[in-house]
């Protein structure tokens, strides 16, 4: 798994797909324009999502037929609390997955006018597990 960080990005390159051949949905589209984002993206090189289950990942109590996520099965809220604190905080959040390769799930959210960031100023941080 590969959890990155990355600051100070346009909305567009925060919502940009990492791999041009992944089927990808978004799940949250912030409908603001003009403002720098924060990039969470985690990775994992798992056995995918199939296209068809994308756009209900963030229905509450759904998982998908056939997949355990290690000794236990969940109760498929995770996703759904995700996206309505995304939601809250005026953010984004997608995925995209390829099967037998695995799913990236990235979440961007504004950052605040006073952090006294400069304009253009990204930063990057990647943790490999």
């Amino acid at each position: 798994m590969t959890i990155s960080v990355e600051a100070g990005q346009t909305a567009e390159a925060a919502a940009a797909a990492e791999r041009a051949d992944a089927p990808r949905v978004s799940l949250l589209t912030p409908d603001h324009t003009g403002e720098t984002y924060a990039t969470v993206r985690v990775r994992d090189a798992g056995p995918g999502i199939a296209r068809e289950f994308l756009p209900r990942l963030t229905e509450r109590f759904y998982r998908v037929e056939g997949q355990k996520s290690g000794e236990r099965s969940g109760t498929g809220l995770g996703l759904a609390i995700v996206k309505h604190i995304v939601n809250r905080h005026r953010g984004g959040l997608q995925v995209e997955s390829v099967r037998g390769e695995g799913t990236t799930f990235s979440v961007y959210l504004p950052e605040p006018v006073h952090a006294g960031v400069e304009a253009g100023l990204r930063r990057k941080t990647v943790i490999e597990m």
